[in-house]
């Protein structure tokens, strides 16, 4: 039989139904704010880690033979001449682009006695390793006279490596970029070379132009006819590219002259 006290602890627990304990809103909205940051996150790391290339032709360029040595090393992508040469050059990819894509060029400079160092970087973006450039050199401390080159991103990338390390590389070569803005290079490379092509809609020559005065006053400038942005490496087409009205053999010796200008003979 319920007594009086039983009947009492029912009546109260009825007229006070025990509340559910809710989530705070602020705490709701940083959940819902993390959310969204992090799918941006990966959103960017995957469109990131899909870049752009290599074409057929690049990884049938990484195979030795024909008096260069091909190698994947800790300093990146290496291509080395059979007879041993004095001149290294540092190569800062584009961005989004894989560094094999720059195999072609790599190779060209190698069959003329440079060695060369492809320089993978994090994302596949050479903002992410602005520094990257030091790796190869550490790597080889023989080579006593350095050429830094650099594609897009990567060129501008590779001026601010070679502004922060002034007096030590000989000759930068920019195919389709210019330096960012304040990047003072006058006192920083010894020569500079400046290759870019009339069918590429990405390189605006108004910044080309703006930032001159950041580089030495016998600085080359050199526009290619027929030239686009995508050739300068070989990854395929690039959205908002203008197709090349040469061919890409035709396009990258205009490079490999621009560094032979600047950087000199590789012995």
């Amino acid at each position: 039989m319920e007594t009086e006290t039983d009947m009492a602890e029912k009546i109260t627990t009825s007229s006070h139904p025990r509340r559910t304990r809710r989530t705070p809103l602020y705490a709701r909205i940083i959940a819902a704010v993390l959310g969204v940051v992090l799918v941006a996150v990966l959103g960017f790391i995957i469109w990131a880690e899909t870049p752009l290339g290599p074409a057929p032709d690049a990884i049938a360029a990484l195979e030795s033979g024909n008096s260069v040595t091909v190698a994947r090393t800790a300093a990146g992508w290496e291509f080395a001449p059979d007879a041993d040469g004095q001149v290294g050059i540092v190569f800062y990819p584009g961005g989004r682009v894989d560094a094999r894509s720059y195999a072609p060029l790599a190779r060209a400079l190698a069959e003329q006695g440079y060695l060369v160092v492809i320089t993978p970087v994090t994302l596949n973006l050479a903002v992410m390793s602005p520094n990257v450039g030091d790796r190869a050199r550490d790597a080889h401390p023989e080579i006593k006279r350095w050429g830094i080159i650099g594609h897009s991103l990567g060129g501008a990338m590779a001026a601010t490596h070679a502004a922060a390390r002034p007096g030590e590389y000989a000759a930068l070569v920019f195919l389709a970029a210019y330096p960012p803005d304040g990047t003072d290079l006058r006192e920083a490379v010894g020569k500079v070379a400046s290759v870019y092509g009339d069918r590429d809609p990405g390189l605006k020559m108004e910044n080309v132009n703006s930032t001159k005065s950041l580089l030495p006053t016998d600085s080359v400038f050199t526009q290619i006819k027929g030239a686009n942005h995508a050739q300068w490496g070989s990854y395929g087409p690039q959205p908002g590219d203008m197709s090349a009205t040469i061919g890409p053999a035709e396009q990258l010796s205009y490079a490999i002259d621009a560094v032979r200008d600047v950087l000199g003979p590789a012995k």
